[in-house]
């Protein structure tokens, strides 16, 4: 039994077909049949019920997937560990969301490597509202994150708290108040940050909490794109402090809400017995920047 067996046995598993997980793993069907076929001899116990539904696991399969998983990860680290011992240099897989980019900025991401010779980062951003949960299973190790309780098999940190503000320009009506309730905003054009299919704004949650419909105008990827439409046509946007600290826009007024929504950044990692050295370097590299950038 090899980790790339486990890795193949692991796609099966996923897919609950031998021809996709052969697709996605860019071999043939015949060669990806012989590895299972290997580990149920090795195993000497059928891992898949070979029938019209797919490759269904058995119980054997299930144990095997559930502590596969384990494997792969410790196994992945130890190469890292191992590469790092030896002078070359290790790769870390960080996914970062937009809105920790403006607490912890890309190029402060990137100088740990700087810092840290022997490893390197490799990182991916994305729009808050992501699912995340499959990228941790697979190729990502450590993630900064507006929300973790999707991901499974996680560890996670509190890394900055942060709460949701209004954003109006200064000739707007609220732009006299340092503070307002939701309920102040009932009749005012919103724009709030898009969230993926299946999800719900939390603001607009706590509106219908509160007996009434938001009237949301649009939906913003790009915080840029809302202060815009906040200076030229008079909108309200719904934005996060910290956010808003990072860009200083002397054009626009925050306000802060009186009924406090948290927009927390999380530091996750996937769970493992031992975590490895680059793991641990990094999460005490980015607490450390963090701790610096609050007392700024």
């Amino acid at each position: 039994m090899n980790i790339e067996a486990l890795q193949h046995f692991n796609k099966v598993y996923q897919m609950n077909s031998i021809n996709s997980a052969a697709k996605e793993l860019f071999i043939t069907p015949q060669g990806l049949s012989k590895t299972i076929k290997q580990l149920e001899l090795e195993l000497e116990a059928e891992l898949f019920d070979r029938g019209p539904r797919g490759m269904e696991p058995t119980e054997a399969g299930e144990l095997l997937y559930a502590r596969s998983q384990h494997i792969v990860y410790l196994m992945e680290d130890l190469k890292k560990e191992i590469s790092i011992i030896s002078g070359r240099k290790g790769t870390l897989n960080v996914v970062v969301t937009y809105s920790s980019t403006a607490l912890i900025p890309v190029e402060m991401l990137y100088e740990f490597s700087d810092s840290y010779l022997g490893i390197q980062i490799k990182i991916k951003e994305l729009p808050d509202d992501s699912s995340f949960n499959q990228m941790f299973q697979e190729d990502v190790d450590i993630g900064l994150v507006n929300d973790y309780e999707d991901i499974e098999n996680c560890e996670h940190e509190l890394l900055a708290l942060g709460e949701a503000v209004v954003v109006v320009s200064h000739k707007h009506r609220l732009a006299d108040k340092d503070e307002i309730s939701i309920d102040d905003l009932k009749e005012e054009p919103l724009v709030v940050k898009s969230v993926g299919k299946g999800k719900d704004h939390i603001f607009v949650a706590k509106c219908l909490d509160r007996g009434f419909t938001p009237n949301v105008v649009h939906e913003f990827g790009s915080i840029i794109t809302a202060h815009r439409m906040c200076q030229l046509n008079g909108f309200v946007a719904i934005s996060v402090d910290f956010v808003e600290a990072s860009l200083k826009q002397k054009d626009l007024k925050i306000i802060r809400l009186k009924e406090k929504i948290p927009q927390n950044i999380y530091l996750v990692s996937r769970k493992r017995g031992i975590q490895s050295k680059a793991i641990v370097l990094f999460k005490k590299y980015i607490k450390d920047k963090t701790d610096k950038t609050k007392s700024i």
